[in-house]
Order: C-alpha cells, then structure tokens, then sequence
C-alpha cells in the first residue's frame, strides 16, 4: 500500500507526462500511428518518446481528446502546483 508521498509522486509523475504530452500533441499522435503492434507497443514506444514510466504512459492512453485544451493543461499545471507545495 502507497503512503500519502507515494501516492502524490506517482501523481505527479502523471500530471508532468500529461504536460508533455500536451505540449507536443503531433508527437503523440505520430508515435502513436507509427508503432507497430499491440497496445503494449504503444505504450513501449510512448513511454521512449517522452521518456516517462510505463504508468505514466497508460494514463496518456486514457486520456479523452477533449482534456488536450489550455483550460484543461491549466487546470493540470494548478494540480502540480498543488502537489509542489505540499511536497515542501
């Protein structure tokens, strides 16, 4: 069982590849139509690509076109800022 730390880093691992992702939709969307394969080789290959954990990179997979939008990516940046400053 993750304690509360645990818990806010694999968070926030979540929130900086979501912010990667974001900020190179093209990239995304490209890795994406040219891995070969499974969903596991999609992941693989997002995960080299934006260099994040396999966790990370199964989130990205989830995540609904309609959260790739600025209010969205602010809303993302607010809960890390968050995350940030309880961390300290």
């Amino acid at each position: 069982m993750m304690d509360d730390r645990e818990t806010d880093r694999a968070r926030r691992d979540i929130l900086l590849a979501y912010i990667a992702v974001m900020d190179r939709p093209e990239e995304l969307l490209a890795v994406c139509a040219n891995a070969s394969g499974d969903a596991d080789d999609v992941r693989r290959a997002i995960e080299r690509a934006f260099e994040i954990s396999a966790v990370a990179a199964d989130a990205i997979l989830s995540m609904p076109v309609r959260r790739f939008t600025p209010a969205e990516r602010k809303r993302i940046q607010d809960e890390l800022a968050t995350l940030d400053a309880g961390a300290t």
